[in-house]
This record gives structure tokens, C-alpha cells and sequence, in this order.
């Protein structure tokens, strides 16, 4: 007859201690993605068994992980009113640079790197006005052979990539960066990507604000936006101001005024020109 020695109490409970150790590990990174971990197998012998939770909707469930913050006025069409590191947006619709701008200087923070690609006709102007760093700003061409190297590179080394409309991303090199992005905790956001990202958001404008009775500069427009995706029961819909002067996102007033539409009647010979209001 073999006998089998038992392990010593102190070295089971090491072992166990390890095992929980390298589970809790594997939970924090699983449940950034919104999986869980059954943990009933781990727990000491004749130890209490803990009460369970109750599931949430899948559809509203709170994605747990490194939170980035969002811009006030835009934190209602997000899960959490945050962006998990490591997802991916789809902007689409008005004003989807200044909304991309806006999503990356909120994300990037204090101490973050930010990589734009695909915009050539931004100009550090235009990214200092939306508040972006120049210190940790990349801004990248990735044009020609060499931009799935590029872009893969900026995916595995920023805190937020900023890919622009004007990138002709194959299906396949955007599933490879978003790989690569969640590994990395990378934030994506893209205009109009080629696949599928975890929130899309849409932005229709509404009005232009700024002319007065006639005359005058456009300084801003109101947009309303809506978003869907992952998290999302539907679709969530907010209205926000983008001013012209600094870029950034402004919470729209509610009610809207009615803007007033100015006609120039036709001169008649002999009589002054003037002017007619309508409202509408």
C-alpha cells in the first residue's frame, strides 16, 4: 500500500494564498471586458459561502477597469459616464474633429501621450486651442507601406490614438489595432473606422448660433448627439454647444431661442432698400 503524505496546514494555506493571488490577477483583467470569474472553487473548507450578487442587465452593465473621463457635457452617452483604457469609439456625423479633439484632450489628462493620425490638415494651432499638450502630442502622416508599422507602434505606446477620416484602414489592420490597443489599455477613437468599435457616436447639427439681426460672425453651432454600443441599453442622446473660440464642448441651454431669419426685400425703383424679419 502507497502512502501519500499530506501537505502541512501552513502549505496548503500558501498555496492557496498564491492561487487567489494569480486569480485575482486574471479577474481584474476579465472583468475589464465585463467577464467574471467563479471563485467558489478557491474557497477555504467550511469557510463562509459568500452571499451571491445579482446580475445586471447586460445591456447597462457597468464595465469595471481603468476609467478615462469624458467632457462634462458629453459624460451622459457614456457607461459610467467615463471611456474604459483600452476601448475604441467611432465618431461619425457634424463637427467630428472637434468631437474627437474634445474626447482626446479630456482622455489624455496631465500626464498621458496623445498620437493623431490622418489629419494632415490639423495644425498644432488648432490642437493647442482644443487644449492639447504639445509636449505629448505625436502627430503622425502614416501614409505609404509602412503604416501598419506606424500605426501599430503608436497603438502599443499612447495613452489615446486619434486616427482621422482621411486614413484608408483596411478591416484587417483595424481589428490588429484594436488588439493591440486593448492589451496596451490604449483609447482609440477613430472617424468612420472600417469595422465595428465599442461605442459609436453620431452628431446631427441642429443650428448655428452668432448672426444676431443680420449681421455678425457664426461663433458656434448646436449639435445633438447620440450614442450606442456597448453597455448601452438603445441609444442615449444629448445636445451640446461647440463653441468657436478654444474648441471645447459647451453644455446647450435649454430652451433654444428661436433664431431670426432676415430677408432683403427687392428695391423698387426710387425707393431705399430695406430690410424684412420673419421669425422660423
Amino acid at each position: 500500500m502507497s502512502l501519500v503524505a499530506r501537505p502541512a496546514p501552513e502549505q496548503h494555506e500558501e498555496r492557496l494564498a498564491r492561487a487567489r493571488a494569480a486569480l485575482g490577477a486574471a479577474e481584474r483583467s476579465a472583468s475589464r471586458w465585463g467577464g467574471r470569474i467563479d471563485r467558489t472553487a478557491l474557497r477555504s473548507v467550511g469557510g463562509p459561502t459568500p452571499s451571491a450578487e445579482p446580475e445586471q442587465p447586460a445591456a447597462e452593465e457597468e464595465l469595471v477597469g481603468t476609467r478615462l473621463p469624458v467632457p462634462g457635457p458629453l459624460a451622459p452617452l457614456f457607461p459610467g459616464a467615463g471611456l474604459r483604457a483600452g476601448s475604441s469609439v467611432a465618431v461619425e456625423g457634424a463637427a467630428g474633429t472637434s468631437l474627437l479633439l474634445a474626447l482626446a484632450v479630456a482622455a489624455t489628462g496631465e500626464d498621458a501621450w496623445c498620437a493623431i493620425a490622418g489629419m494632415p490638415d490639423l495644425g498644432l494651432r488648432s490642437a493647442l486651442d482644443a487644449g492639447l499638450d504639445p509636449q505629448r502630442l505625436a502627430l503622425a502622416p502614416a501614409e505609404g507601406e509602412q503604416r501598419p508599422q506606424v500605426l501599430s507602434a503608436l497603438a502599443d505606446g499612447v495613452g489615446v490614438l486619434v486616427l482621422g477620416p482621411d486614413l484608408d484602414l483596411a478591416p484587417a489592420l483595424w481589428r490588429s489595432l484594436l488588439g493591440r490597443a486593448r492589451a496596451a489599455d490604449t483609447l482609440v477613437l477613430a472617424a468612420r473606422p472600417p469595422g465595428r468599435a465599442d461605442l459609436a457616436l453620431d452628431s446631427v447639427p441642429l443650428a448655428w448660433q452668432g448672426l444676431g439681426r443680420g449681421s455678425g460672425r457664426l461663433r458656434r453651432r448646436r449639435l445633438r448627439v447620440s450614442s450606442r454600443g456597448r453597455g448601452i441599453a438603445g441609444q442615449r442622446t444629448t445636445e451640446v454647444l461647440l463653441p468657436q473660440v478654444g474648441g471645447m464642448i459647451a453644455a446647450a441651454p435649454s430652451p433654444l431661442a428661436t433664431p431670426t431669419r432676415v430677408d432683403i426685400a427687392p428695391a423698387a425703383p426710387g425707393l431705399t432698400l430695406h430690410t424684412r424679419q420673419k421669425a422660423g
